[in-house]
């Protein structure tokens, strides 16, 4: 079986009705074609699934999130995402402003528009016979209430186990990491620091690797003897940042192996 993974895709719709918030994200608004081109490489490779790592809008409106779907339905297969920060937080119209809403505050307002267009967000289970993919909810830089349980329950479900989430999370090797690369981030939203055991506790004895998006620049680290983070780039070139062209993971399963590679524009 073959997986293509990517995350962050910030869409924006021309249809967007804050003209003013798209225009002061226009790095990101006309950032689209660079998805398609990335799309091109995807049909080339013929997965069987695709995997959205969250993000997929860069604000939640009625607008934006279909824009979204018919760039994501454009692609070679079925295809399930996670939900990133941006796929929950919007903006809400005031006597003299906008005001920006937080992934906590707008999460039951957007999740209920995702789930009118048909998209689960929820953490999930997919059971693949031989594998097992775990889809994680992560947005809020924490897990939902119940998680815990949920993962426990999962124990021992499959020898190789997949875990693909938004946030990395929140281990020592990740910290050090993502300071390494930008010694500026805000660590309490670029880890899932409301989460500080989902590692150790819930699945570091699970996992065999961990995907996750969020960063919007690449990374591979060993976590433990046996775990794998495979932190992704995003899926649109940034237009403030040519040099990192839109990206995507491949992982190909088999029955006694895996191999995993990125592709790029």
């Amino acid at each position: 079986m073959k997986i293509a993974v990517f995350t962050d895709l910030h869409s924006i719709s021309p249809q967007e009705r804050l003209t003013g918030q798209r225009e002061k994200r226009s790095f990101f608004a006309d950032s689209w074609p660079s998805f398609r081109n990335l799309n091109g490489l995807l049909q080339q490779e013929a997965p069987d699934l695709a995997i959205c790592l969250g993000d997929m809008v860069d604000w939640y409106s009625d607008e934006n999130r279909d824009f979204a779907l018919e760039l994501l339905n454009q692609l070679p297969c079925p295809w399930l995402a996670v939900p990133g920060n941006h796929d929950y937080e919007s903006y809400a119209y005031e006597t003299d402003r906008v005001r920006s809403i937080s992934a906590v505050e707008g999460y039951e307002a957007a999740v209920k528009g995702w789930k009118e267009r048909g998209i689960e967000l929820h953490n999930r289970y997919l059971d693949l016979g031989h594998t097992g993919l775990v889809l994680l909810d992560s947005a809020r830089s924490g897990v939902p209430e119940g998680t815990k349980e949920w993962l426990g329950e999962l124990k021992n479900r499959h020898s190789r186990q997949l875990l693909f989430t938004h946030v990395p999370l929140d281990v020592p090797e990740t910290r050090e990491y993502i300071l390494s690369v930008d010694s500026k981030r805000n660590l309490n939203k670029y880890v899932q620091s409301h989460s500080p055991w989902l590692f150790q506790d819930g699945l570091q004895e699970e996992m065999n690797h961990i995907f996750t998006g969020h960063l919007h620049f690449p990374g591979d680290l060993q976590v433990s003897d046996t775990v794998r983070m495979h932190m992704l780039g995003m899926a649109i070139t940034d237009l403030r940042r040519p040099e990192r062209p839109a990206s995507a993971c491949i992982i190909e399963l088999e029955h006694d192996a895996i191999e995993i590679r990125r592709i790029s524009l």
